[in-house]
């Protein structure tokens, strides 16, 4: 990571660079940072990607022996092709690349013994991105927080880890979630962190949208008592609703414009399996239905906010409204 952080700073950017490992917070994070570095505009023809293990290496050879058009460079992106992992002619074609051919690999899983792999150690750099450390993750807590004009004190931030862990993606939106409720206020407190973040796995979420989204009002609301036995907060049930139709609704727009499932988990900032469930589920919703689900969730969640709702009320209102547009 500090190699690509020096390359960034320096400007001095390797040709072929593989991002591995498990935390895939940072993985995505730095895969934007380079290829933003080595092409700004998004949108450029000179930009090509390949996702999933049934990508042609052939295809990825003609991409990358191509000519950029009218720029200086032409980016290749490769996502769980599993090229890190399995033998492959490319390997042996990445010498004949020009100069001006730019690849980056997002592999979660790789064999260091695999000849394209040892190929980018010697030629680029290969970064390996695991599970950060408990004093890491809480640097990052803070750091994150103090985005939105908030503070938290290392005690707190600890609780946070506690009731999280310490998968990025995961306490990144938990920590979203939590700078929305703290608004106006500068300080997150212990109280703030256990309201919005009880336990609450995106599992549970996805289900319970699967069962609004199909109608089944009675697994809905079975859903809900579950979680109210779990002694989950109805504020925490409300705000993780919103968020999930507001990711839904992304990825749904994302998708009409015929963009990947990989594209949209960059630009959404989704995890793979979050952006699959979506996707799934897009089969029996109406965009319009779930953009209105989620102005319906934020003026419920005002009024909470401003006391003039009680939170289990709120969330049982919201889901009576969802229903009645079925």
């Amino acid at each position: 990571m500090n190699t690509i952080r020096n390359d960034l700073k320096t400007g001095n950017l390797r040709r072929f660079y593989a991002l591995t490992g498990t935390e895939d917070y940072l993985r995505r994070l730095y895969l934007n940072k380079l290829s933003q570095a080595i092409i700004p505009d998004e949108s450029s023809m000179n930009r090509t990607i390949f996702d999933g293990n049934r990508t042609d290496p052939i295809e990825v050879i003609d991409a990358a022996m191509s000519p950029p058009f009218l720029a200086d460079r032409r980016l290749i992106i490769l996502s769980d092709t599993g090229f890190l992992k399995s033998s492959s002619i490319l390997a042996d074609r990445m010498p004949e690349f020009p100069e001006t051919t730019y690849m980056l690999f997002f592999e979660k899983d790789c064999d260091q013994r695999n000849k394209l792999y040892k190929y980018i150690e010697k030629e680029g750099h290969v970064a390996v991105f695991e599970t950060m450390r408990d004093a890491d993750t809480v640097s990052f807590i803070a750091n994150r927080l103090q985005r939105y004009g908030l503070r938290i004190t290392e005690a707190n931030a600890k609780v946070l880890l506690e009731q999280c862990g310490n998968d990025l993606t995961g306490l990144a939106n938990e920590i979203d979630k939590i700078a929305s409720y703290c608004d106006g206020r500068d300080e997150v407190t212990a109280t703030d962190i256990r309201t919005m973040t009880s336990v609450l796995s995106q599992g549970q979420m996805f289900r319970m949208i699967d069962a609004i989204v199909s109608g089944n009002k009675k697994q809905a609301m079975s859903l809900y008592r579950e979680l109210l036995l779990d002694q989950t907060a109805p504020v925490a049930i409300l705000r993780n609703l919103i968020n999930n139709f507001y990711n839904f609704s992304m990825v749904m727009r994302l998708s009409r414009k015929g963009i990947s499932a990989f594209e949209i988990g960059q630009q959404a900032k989704l995890p793979s399996g979050a952006v699959s469930r979506f996707l799934k589920a897009a089969k029996n919703a109406s965009i319009d239905r779930v953009t209105e689900a989620v102005e319906r969730g934020r003026n419920l969640e005002a009024k909470v906010k401003n006391g003039d709702l009680p939170d289990r009320v709120a969330v049982e209102l919201y889901l009576t409204q969802l229903f009645s547009v079925q």
